[in-house]
């Protein structure tokens, strides 16, 4: 990307300097620096949930609404990289999770976290809506709160659970319900499946030792460096890091924050840099604001938690779980969401295997941070291996993801029917993003299917 794009991305989350308003203003440590992204437009209040896609920066106001879905509306705002507003959307209930799925370019507002859950989707270039239900009341008694999509699948995290009377031990009470699910869709209904349980075994980040948490709320839903899923179970101060959910294979760690003092720091959002320059993005919902937090030393695989407790962003020590404040005298700091300053690209897998003629072809997406502005041209090599070594094949391509869109999916050849009925499902593959021009690689820059274990 030529430099005067990356300076006009930058300029742009940092020019709502002067919009900042009378009154005490939070505090950053060197080398950070906060300023106003977007102050709350006229009839909104209580922002909370911040995510982002096709160049736009989408934040939900919850205004009068409760968790319940009483209320009152949520509204939707969509705005341009410089905090101008483009277009807004209006959905029943609470808005608590939105999330930009990059496979379908569709929002995913979440409602009414803690009773009468529902989902709404919609199309932000047509502003078309399509409203679902849950197939099956929450066994876990509450409602659901956040979405993450993951190597094609969907991951909700179950909040407000019923939980075992207290104890001195589980002072916050113990959930032994399903704490994520799987969600699927199937005509205007979805159908989940448990992914972590409440009570499920985690290993202890700081001891060695295989723990629990209580998993009494159930929250804020990331994926980290490594591309793990991240669970933030707010009131009990931990964060639960899931390899491979869903999977098999799948293991958990379990690491429980801290201020240094006796009293439990609590965290909504979680978000993982992957780069040193860029813009941490801060919903501080009771001030109505959403601020920018710049700088040139992000910690890339770092953690960044905003605090609604202790009114900070701070930088987690994912060692100790000590967060350290970076950015002081926010209100209550809920939503967050790091953007970096040079487009840095990921790949994913994608959902299924199809046949294109007579080959076997699975399904890959390919994502950007930062500046959607102009078309960008990602390279990749594929590495295909066979039964037999002489069916084994490499080969390179390009993948173009169209300006003003943040991701584009596309199908790659693993194997024939030819080679499929002489050696059986033996086949896998695996695709590399390749450094190239106007992008940077970010952390989930390889992908794979293998057929043996069933894609």
């Amino acid at each position: 990307m030529p430099t005067h794009s990356i300076l006009r991305l930058a300029a742009a989350l940092l020019a709502p300097v002067t919009a900042l308003t009378a009154g005490a203003q939070p505090t950053a440590k060197a080398p950070y620096t906060v300023t106003v992204f977007a102050a709350a437009p006229a009839g909104l209040t209580n922002p909370d949930s911040i995510t982002e896609g096709g160049g736009s920066i989408f934040v939900t106001y919850a205004n009068t609404s409760q968790p319940d879905g009483s209320g009152g509306p949520s509204t939707i705002v969509q705005y341009d990289p410089t905090g101008r507003i483009v277009r807004t959307f209006v959905v029943s209930g609470k808005n608590d999770g939105l999330k930009y799925n990059p496979f379908t370019r569709r929002l995913w507002a979440l409602r009414n976290e803690d009773a009468n859950p529902a989902l709404t989707i919609i199309d932000p270039q047509t502003g078309a809506r399509e409203h679902y239900t849950y197939a099956q009341p929450p066994s876990h008694g509450g409602g659901y709160d956040d979405v993450v999509f993951l190597q094609g699948h969907t991951f909700i995290s179950a909040s407000n659970p019923t939980v075992l009377p207290s104890t001195p031990t589980t002072p916050n009470g113990q959930n032994v319900h399903p704490s994520v699910v799987e969600a699927r869709l199937s005509g205007h209904q979805i159908t989940v499946s448990p992914v972590l349980k409440g009570n499920d075994p985690l290993s202890n980040v700081v001891t060695g030792k295989t723990d629990r948490s209580q998993q009494s709320d159930p929250d804020s839903l990331k994926v980290d460096a490594a591309g793990d899923l991240v669970l933030d179970s707010q009131a009990d101060g931990d964060l639960i890091f899931i390899n491979a959910p869903g999977s098999p294979q799948q293991a958990s760690l379990l690491l429980h924050l801290t201020n240094g003092t006796a009293k439990q720091i609590t965290v909504d959002d979680t978000v993982f840099p992957t780069a040193p320059s860029g813009t941490v993005l801060v919903v501080d919902t009771k001030a109505d604001t959403v601020y920018a937090v710049h700088s040139n030393a992000f910690q890339p695989g770092g953690a960044y938690s905003a605090s609604d407790s202790d009114g900070i962003l701070g930088k987690v020590d994912l060692s100790t779980g000590f967060v350290n404040p970076i950015v002081t005298g926010m209100r209550s700091p809920h939503g967050a969401l790091f953007i970096p300053d040079y487009p840095e690209v990921s790949i994913q897998r994608g959902a299924g295997l199809s046949f294109q003629g007579s080959t076997l072809t699975a399904a890959f997406l390919v994502t950007r941070l930062g500046d959607v502005s102009q078309a960008l041209g990602i390279r990749y090599s594929v590495h295909a291996i066979a039964s037999e070594t002489n069916d084994d094949q490499s080969f390179t391509g390009t993948i173009e993801i169209p300006a003003g869109q943040s991701g584009q999916a596309f199908n790659v050849p693993i194997t024939s029917v030819s080679e499929l009925a002489e050696d059986g499902v033996t086949q896998s593959a695996l695709i590399i993003l390749e450094p190239g021009p106007g992008y940077n690689l970010g952390p989930s820059a390889t992908a794979a299917v293998d057929l043996a274990k069933g894609g």
